[in-house]
């Protein structure tokens, strides 16, 4: 490994120096490995990678810190496919923790100790073909206890952690647009402008490659990476998680494949089972409406309109403003 150049990268990104050590000895784990396979950095394919995560999840090594080590250094490579394939394991971190938590609040420890009774979560690690079994069987017994509306209530929160602080910047240029209408609209001139920089870069945005049909794309409709406001309600719609290939691909299946976020029902689409109910994508609805409960300062309601585990091509939400 060329651990100088990954120390400039750690710095660069302001990562915690207190871990390289442990993240250098992760990466040189990883490249043992790769030599007796006959392998180097530059040439591993994915499935190479997750036999080896499959490994370290049978050893019980499977340590955040272990994983977050490997996906920084194929950042480093600039190898996007595999850093790619690194997010998607780590893209659920900590939500079922959150949403166990929402229940154990909302309806009480005895509810959160029956719905939960026996069901272990998969560990960190684990591929996300595996992962819709768990997520099927939850939300059975999740239905099975709680009528609709405190089904929605329990996981529409803000599960995946995100930060308020995060939001403090946007909350400021909200207060300074004049109106929620402009702000919304310098939002998405922003994000466009964001998603440019990364195509012509040619730098991978989150967990997506970006390129020009991409952003044109996303250009055309200020419901991707912003809201529209139609009186009392913003509408959004969440930009796919693999966009270049969903603009291109015409195979239904696929397409909704493409669109989908989720690692624990994404690969239930491409597979055909089992069937989750639609009502878990409540989840991304409290990630969607969260930065808007940050800026506007007060709690609010959203409704799931489309997503493809009803068999919609996309994933579409209303929150409901309080003005």
């Amino acid at each position: 490994m060329d651990q100088e150049a990954f120390q400039t990268f750690y710095r660069a990104r302001g990562l915690d120096e207190k871990d390289f050590d442990k993240s250098v000895r992760a990466i040189e784990a990883f490249e043992g490995y790769l030599v007796a396979k006959g392998y180097g950095f530059e040439d591993v394919d994915a499935t190479a990678v997750k036999e080896y995560i499959a490994g370290l999840v049978e050893a019980g090594e499977n340590s955040l810190s272990n994983i977050r080590a490997l996906a920084h250094y194929f950042s480093m490579l600039g190898r996007k496919e595999i850093y790619i394939y690194f997010t998607s394991i780590l893209g659920g971190l900590g939500v079922m923790g959150n949403i166990r938590k929402r229940l154990a609040a909302l309806e009480g420890r005895d509810m959160e100790a029956k719905v939960f009774a026996g069901l272990t979560e998969p560990p960190l690690g684990t591929q996300i073909e595996e992962m819709p079994a768990f997520t099927a069987n939850f939300m059975e017994r999740l239905e099975k206890n709680l009528d609709s509306g405190r089904c929605r209530r329990v996981l529409a929160g803000n599960n995946h952690g995100l930060p308020e602080a995060a939001m403090l910047e946007e909350k400021r240029r909200y207060q300074a647009a004049g109106s929620l209408d402009a702000y919304l609209k310098g939002r998405h001139e922003r994000r466009v402008a964001e998603l440019q920089r990364h195509c012509d870069e040619n730098k991978v945005w989150y967990e997506q490659t970006i390129t020009q049909r991409v952003v044109d794309f996303v250009r055309a409709n200020q419901e991707i990476l912003s809201a529209v406001r139609d009186g009392q309600k913003l509408f959004l719609t969440k930009i796919p998680y693999d966009p270049d290939r969903y603009l291109a691909e015409s195979n239904p299946i696929l397409k909704k494949y493409h669109a989908c976020h989720c690692p624990f029902v994404r690969a239930a689409i491409l597979d055909g089972g089992p069937r989750i109910s639609p009502e878990w994508c409540y989840c991304s609805g409290g990630y969607a409406k969260f930065p808007y409960e940050v800026i506007l300062d007060q709690k609010l309601e959203v409704e799931l309109l489309e997503t493809p585990l009803r068999g919609d091509d996309r994933c579409r939400f209303a929150i409901t403003l309080p003005f």
